[in-house]
């Protein structure tokens, strides 16, 4: 049994817990004993989250619901923070998942800024791999395509959007949230990963690699 099957204690707090991935971030971390502090804008689908974890838990309460808008002001961040802090007494691991990545490795037309900002993430995860590494941190960043979601799933029903997909994804299918991107979370947050740093992990099925001249001839 791989070792990140069993993270008990580590205490995990994830942004944009609210839905989607966020949200399934929480849950399978919560089966193999995470503390989880789930934090978003919508508090009310957060406190139905952790009434879901602490309902299959046994002891004090292994989720707390923290209400955090990752654009508000530097004040409020660090309240919202301390808060977590102080509902565990630390926190291991940031699951930084406020907004969706994936237009960074192939060149769309009108989405200068959006793609842009994307790449921008990968070198501010080396920039500060290399400079927290001092102080024990690692720092990593996960690329994913589409995966089935609540999000993506009005997409998945197009008929337009398959041919599409078998004519560019490499392995034919689409992805789930779990265990696609839930296995490589775990180990990233196991000691065993303690050597990796400043890496970004493209999770999307191949779909990145045909880039521009398959696409072109759809």
């Amino acid at each position: 049994m791989e070792p990140w099957n069993d993270l008990s204690g580590k205490v995990v707090m994830v942004t944009g817990a609210s839905s989607g991935i966020g949200l399934e971030f929480c849950l399978n971390l919560a089966k193999v004993d995470c503390r989880i502090i789930a934090a978003a804008r919508r508090v009310d689908r957060l406190k139905s989250l952790c009434n879901q974890i602490n309902s299959n838990c046994e002891g004090p309460p292994h989720a707390i619901a923290v209400q955090l808008d990752v654009a508000a002001d530097a004040a409020t961040i660090e309240s919202a923070v301390q808060t977590a802090w102080d509902a565990f007494g630390r926190i291991d691991v940031l699951i930084n998942n406020a907004g969706v990545r994936g237009l960074n490795r192939v060149v769309v037309p009108g989405t200068l800024a959006y793609a842009s900002s994307k790449m921008a993430l990968d070198m501010v995860t080396k920039i500060m791999a290399i400079e927290l590494g001092v102080d024990n941190i690692r720092v990593n960043s996960i690329s994913p395509g589409i995966v089935k979601s609540e999000i993506t799933e009005t997409l998945i029903k197009q008929k337009w959007f398959h041919e599409f997909l078998f004519r560019t994804l490499p392995i034919r299918h689409l992805g789930t949230t779990d265990p696609g991107l839930t296995s490589l979370v775990r180990y990233l947050i196991h000691d065993s990963s303690e050597y990796v740093t400043g890496n970004v992990f493209i999770v999307d099925g191949g779909a990145t690699l045909p880039g521009v001249p398959i696409f072109s001839s759809l």
